[in-house]
């Protein structure tokens, strides 16, 4: 992933902020002993300021001493590791239990003997969650898999889960905890994202995204088939009354077939609910009312008629009451109510890396986690923060922002949306005032802004996308913040990402990715610079790197009048005034943070391993302003004379300037 790489022309270079995340692997440079400072002389800890939940899966539970309902919540921290969160729906009380693997997860299973199973990414593990005793008694991983889908309860008492990147299907013996590795149908595809039981006992699996299909799974045979023809566009569906149910279709006998409906329906187009219809209950939705249906009923019973706004339904207790979970809140539908209450999930969100850093004009430091969709704000002087509910309705995560006019501006995936949000006014999400989608790009194909956003030609936002799911291929979008009218430039160099954005008031300099979502690497081509004017929507300029996967990390120095950028990594130049390809420079450091940054001044700020680089352009010097204790992720400059560093969930404020620190030019690196 690739942020931005901007600064505003003239602005004066003091303070750098940067973000790391353990798993990242890049070049180091050594300080070169007693010219550079002790470590603790070089920075100070400001604090943990990124808090945000991420919950994908949940089902409801009794508690085993008290009898009263529990929503179990499997929140994501990748952190401190996958949480699960119990919450007292009576007392609005939560009780938070952390997992012994996974950093999060997308399904919820009770099973016989007391037991939740949940399955995590992004190590592909199975846990085991004792409710008598409340904690995790065991768990185990699925070969090499990183993900963990949903999960389905096969006839031979087995949990069967579907995974990334092997698209392959396992089975937990709950006996046992042995994992089988039930084989991978369906190459080329990464995914297996949903494993559903039919009534005979079959498991309907559906791949993607390389080449979509379904195939079924038999365990008692342990052997794959086809599917008949009428389930060949179907991804995933329920099982109610020994029928199989799947979008507003009803499935039969063993082949499958499809027939009318043995039950009442609310009206054309209605849906099954998957996520909460049983063997004894039926529950449908017709555009957003859900109707909940049993055997001994005489017809149908509306439960409620509510606009979830991007919330989800997890489970439905005995009662009726629809239980589910909206971004940062939970919330209980008791049957015919109008409006949706929701409440805090009321447990204290833990520490979370911060995916993107940016300063704006008062000097505040912001930052998002990845995955979450909300912004977290620090005040470097008192050490406080903040952190914002969802600022859309759709889920995902906030890749990047930009500042005007006090406004915060921001990108997000998965919805491809471009949100305003005012710091300073009244926070009203739910009714569209603030924060306020001001346009989308999801519809028309673009969902993940790996290419950042920035203020550039005429005030506009630019921001640089990766294509939906399937496709390869990448675009810049144009927007008017004040009116959200928004116009694309698709596939400016290639048919691929867009990576990385900067400009230098007049034109963009544009870099490129061959990752995708959902697809391998495109194979047989090669990563592009590119030089794009705004206005005529045409390509200046444009370069081929043989070979190489991504361009990122691109930013333009007013003061030099040069573009960088880097190339798998590696850091090359570029002259506008003189436009010959980009001239790689290896007497510097690698690239390993998402960034660089270019206040203007001639020099650039990025990471390097755990190193904080400082490239003068002008003499060619190298210095390393602080070894942090992880890798560089992000930088950051703003205004004033203060250096800030973030590695993973912590901030620090870098005390060392470029005066006193240590001369690494001509450092050879790998």
């Amino acid at each position: 992933m690739t942020a931005l790489a901007h600064a505003d022309e003239g602005m004066i270079c003091a303070t750098i902020i940067l973000g790391c995340l353990g798993n990242l692997r890049s070049a180091e440079i050594q300080p070169s002993g007693s010219e550079s400072l002790a470590a603790e002389e070089r920075y100070v800890a400001l604090g943990q300021p990124c808090r945000a939940k991420q919950v994908l899966g949940g089902t409801v539970v009794r508690d085993r001493a008290t009898g009263r309902q529990l929503l179990a919540l499997a929140n994501m921290n990748e952190v401190s590791g996958c949480e699960l969160i119990l919450i007292d729906l009576e007392h609005d009380r939560g009780e938070l239990f952390r997992a012994p693997a996974g950093a999060g997860s997308w399904n919820v299973r009770e099973v016989s003997g007391d037991r939740i199973v949940i399955g995590t990414f992004y190590d592909g593990t199975f846990l085991i969650f004792d409710l008598k005793t409340k904690r995790f008694v065991h768990h185990v991983r699925f070969a090499k898999e990183e993900y963990l889908w949903n999960t389905a309860l096969g006839r031979d008492g087995r949990v069967y889960a579907g995974t990334y990147p092997g698209a392959r299907l396992g089975a937990l013996d709950l006996n046992t905890y042995e994992v089988e590795d039930c084989d991978a149908p369906a190459a080329p595809n990464l995914y297996l994202n949903y494993v559903s039981q039919t009534p005979d006992g079959r498991l309907l699996c559906t791949f993607s995204t390389a080449s979509p299909m379904q195939k079924l799974y038999d365990p008692q045979t342990k052997q794959w088939s086809d599917p008949p023809e009428s389930l060949k566009a179907v991804t995933m569906g329920a099982v109610f009354d020994g029928q199989f149910i799947a979008g507003g279709r009803v499935f039969a006998d063993k082949e499958l077939n499809v027939v009318a409906p043995t039950f009442p329906t609310p009206g054309e187009g209605w849906q099954v609910e998957t996520a909460l219809t049983t063997e004894d209950t039926l529950f449908l939705r017709l555009n957003h009312a859900i109707f909940q249906y049993r055997k001994s009923y005489t017809g149908l019973r509306k439960l409620c008629d509510i606009d979830l706004r991007g919330g989800r339904y997890l489970a439905a207790t005995g009662e009726g009451d629809l239980l589910g979970i909206r971004g940062q809140d939970y919330f209980r539908v008791r049957p015919g109510a109008t409006s949706l209450e929701l409440k805090p999930i009321p447990t204290e969100s833990g520490p979370r890396n911060l995916l993107f850093l940016k300063i704006d004009s008062r000097g505040r430091i912001w930052g998002g986690p990845p995955f979450g969709q909300t912004l977290s704000c620090l005040v470097p002087s008192s050490r406080e923060f903040t952190n914002t509910r969802t600022i859309c309705d759709a889920g995902g995560e906030v890749f990047d922002v930009a500042f005007l006019d006090d406004r915060v501006y921001a990108v997000t995936y998965s919805g491809g949306d471009i949100v305003a949000y005012d710091p300073d006014a009244p926070w009203d999400q739910w009714n569209g005032r603030n924060p306020r989608t001001i346009a989308s790009v999801g519809g028309v194909g673009y969902i993940r802004p790996v290419g950042g956003v920035l203020i550039g030609p005429g005030g506009k936002l630019y921001s640089g996308w990766m294509a939906k799911y399937g496709v390869y291929g990448g675009a810049i979008a144009i927007t008017d913040p004040t009116s959200g009218k928004t116009e694309l430039i698709e596939n400016p160099l290639a048919q691929q990402t867009v990576s990385g954005l900067a400009t230098d008031g007049r034109l963009l300099y544009v870099g490129t990715d061959r990752a995708a979502n959902g697809l391998p690497v495109k194979p047989d081509d090669s990563a592009c610079f590119g030089v794009v004017d705004p206005v005529t929507k045409q390509v200046t300029n444009r370069y081929t790197f043989a070979n190489a996967a991504r361009v990122s990390g691109i930013a333009f120095d007013a003061k030099t009048g040069q573009v960088v950028l880097a190339v798998d990594g590696r850091l090359h130049r570029f002259a506008p005034s003189n436009p010959a390809a980009p001239l790689p420079d290896n007497d510097v450091p690698r690239l390993g943070s998402r960034t660089i940054i270019a206040p203007g001044i001639g020099t650039l700020y990025y990471g390097s391993g755990k190193e904080v680089v400082a490239w003068d352009l002008i003499n060619g010097r190298v210095q390393s302003l602080a070894t942090l204790p992880r890798a560089v992720e992000n930088v950051a400059v703003d205004r004033n004379g203060t250096v800030f560093a973030a590695c993973g969930p912590d901030v620090y404020q870098v005390k060392s300037t470029v005066d006193t620190m240590s001369d690494h030019s001509k450092r050879d690196l790998p």
